[in-house]
């Protein structure tokens, strides 16, 4: 009952506990219970015995009342479950599609216990530290075409990281979205489909924003969005970027412009990498996407390589990107 309290707070100047417990059907006692427990997790209440409650101020939160305030999209994000600790959003978006949860329901979580990078890799989402999200797509395509799912969340997160922050969010092939460089995103699609058909696509989206520091493993490759912007962000603002731009992204997809889009947004494609595959490793120049998602590099010989994401890394050869 703390996201209804706090959506009623959030609607309201100032009200009355009986008013809100009158709208909830629940006891005064309920609702300065929650009161109580939104003050303990950093929001500012002012109480007065004569008008009520007033919602001062708000902590960096990814409670669900707070992402949808002011969110103006269609489908993306109109039902959203949002969690203090989880293990995985991604499977519990996974247990929520298969009992029928609709097209654009959102999975957050201030923390992420167990969540899954590309190639098994872990993908651990600190406390009030990050974005861990997973959003659910029910599209109407093929199994052979769900690699445009992976390329327009990539866009999408570009896109909406650029709206919320103004930072230069770019895309490192496949689906990792780097600032200045850095990788500040990391996105795992799972999907559920037969032969003919898709059924459903959760697309896992982990976005590092306050860190200040990360493991010696990945200090050299990773950012967020704080650092690279010098300001403390709303972790909120960003997934709703995210999220009205993943509708745009569905009419982009829709008019064809996809990989137009997507390379534009691309520090892969024309520029020399390293592909690192399990049985060689090459070098070349990234000149193309495929609607498929594969890569397309054009060794020195002049021979054409296709690089299917998933299989191998690829590296450009002055650093990360």
């Amino acid at each position: 009952m703390v996201d209804e309290v706090l959506t009623i707070l959030l609607a309201q100047n100032v009200i009355s506990g009986e008013k809100i417990s009158r709208i909830l059907g629940v006891t005064r006692s309920a609702v300065w219970k929650d009161i109580k427990t939104l003050r303990e997790q950093g929001f500012e209440i002012e109480a007065s015995e004569r008008s009520g409650y007033h919602l001062v101020s708000c902590p960096d939160s990814l409670m669900a009342p707070l992402v949808h305030q002011g969110l103006q999209t269609e489908w993306a994000g109109k039902r959203i479950y949002s969690y203090d600790t989880i293990d995985s959003t991604n499977r519990r978006l996974r247990e929520l599609a298969q009992q029928g949860a609709e097209h654009g329901t959102l999975v957050l979580a201030d923390e992420q216990t167990g969540g899954r990078g590309r190639r098994g890799r872990g993908w651990i989402t600190p406390k009030g530290e990050a974005i861990a999200m997973s959003l659910l797509m029910r599209p109407e395509i093929p199994p052979q075409r769900v690699s445009v799912i992976s390329l327009g969340t990539a866009i999408a997160v570009a896109f909406g990281i650029r709206a919320a922050t103004d930072l230069p969010a770019m895309i490192k092939w496949p689906n990792d979205v780097v600032v200045n460089g850095k990788k500040v995103c990391g996105i795992l699609l799972e999907l559920e489909a037969d032969e003919q058909s898709v059924h459903h696509v959760v697309a896992g989206i982990g976005i590092n924003v306050h860190q200040k520091t990360f493991p010696e493993e990945i200090a050299k490759t990773a950012t967020s969005l704080d650092l690279e912007s010098s300001k403390t962000l709303s972790r909120a603002k960003v997934v709703r970027e995210i999220l009205k731009a993943a509708e745009h992204v569905e009419a982009i997809i829709r008019n064809g412009r996809l990989l137009d889009v997507y390379e534009s947004l691309s520090v892969t494609i024309g520029h020399p990498v390293c592909v690192y595959a399990p049985a060689e490793t090459f070098e070349g120049t990234a000149v193309a996407v495929k609607e498929t998602g594969t890569l397309i590099v054009r060794l020195a010989s002049g021979e054409t390589r296709e690089v299917v994401a998933g299989d191998v890394s690829v590296r450009g050869l002055m650093g990360y990107v």
